[in-house]
This record gives structure tokens, sequence and C-alpha cells, in this order.
């Protein structure tokens, strides 16, 4: 229960960094609302994820370290909490797959939806969405 909800708080802060304009944050300066809105996408056919970093990490109890990651060559992550949080697409490419790095929307979906997909198969949430596209993308106006 409490590793989920670390991932869904990471997700958060992970997405936040992606598409913001700031360069690398603390997990001290972390922001309130995430905002997952970003025109480095070929096509952009949902609207933009909105989510609470504060529920995530306060209320569900996800680890930052769930979503925050700087990983080696052997695939162990080396990120603490504390350590500057890198925008998202500093590492994923928006378009291409690049070796065992996702791109960038591939990275979100696995995290965040199989985070959600797995708290409710587990009973820690009823209504963690995963199936339904517009339970978490705002439509585009």
């Amino acid at each position: 229960m409490k590793n989920r909800r670390t991932t869904i708080s990471l997700i958060i802060l992970f997405s936040f960094f992606v598409f913001s304009g700031m360069g690398a944050l603390t997990a001290t300066e972390s922001p309130e609302e995430v905002i997952v809105d970003s025109d480095v996408y070929d096509t952009d056919r949902k609207g933009p994820v909105v989510l609470s970093h504060r529920i995530h990490a306060e209320d569900y109890d996800v680890a930052c370290k769930e979503c925050h990651h700087d990983y080696d060559e052997d695939g162990k992550s080396l990120w603490e909490e504390g350590d500057p949080v890198e925008k998202c697409g500093s590492c994923h490419d928006p378009s291409v797959n690049e070796g065992n790095m996702k791109k960038l929307r591939i990275a979100f979906h696995i995290n965040c939806k199989g985070c959600h997909k797995r708290m409710k198969k587990e009973g820690i949430s009823d209504d963690a969405p995963y199936r339904n596209c517009y339970d978490c993308h705002k439509r585009k106006l």
C-alpha cells in the first residue's frame, strides 16, 4: 500500500518536471499540483493530465523514488530523496524508444496507469483510474 502511494506521488512529480518550463528542482520545492501537458509530441490527441502532488505524496504515501529515478548501466536507480529532479524529457525522447528507455508517453503510461491498476487490483484504492483516458486526461477544448 505504501509503495503504491509512493509510486503515484513520484509519477506526479515526474510529470510536472517534464512538462513545466522549470529546470531541476529538489523534493523540498515540490509543487502542489502537476499538469502534464506538452507540445513536444507529434500528436496530442488527449488533453492534459492534472494531478495533486500533495495527495499522492501525503494521502497515498507514494515514495518519491517511485516516480523519480536516475538509473545506472545495471538498471539500479541511483536517485535519492532530496536529489535534483530533472525533466522527464531530458532522458525520455518524446518520439523514439532508445534501448531500454521508453519514449516519454509510454514511460508515463507504464508508470501512472500501471500503478493505478495495481492499486485497484490489490484493493488499495477503488477509484485509481486506468481504463478510461478521460478519467485522468482533461478533454481538449
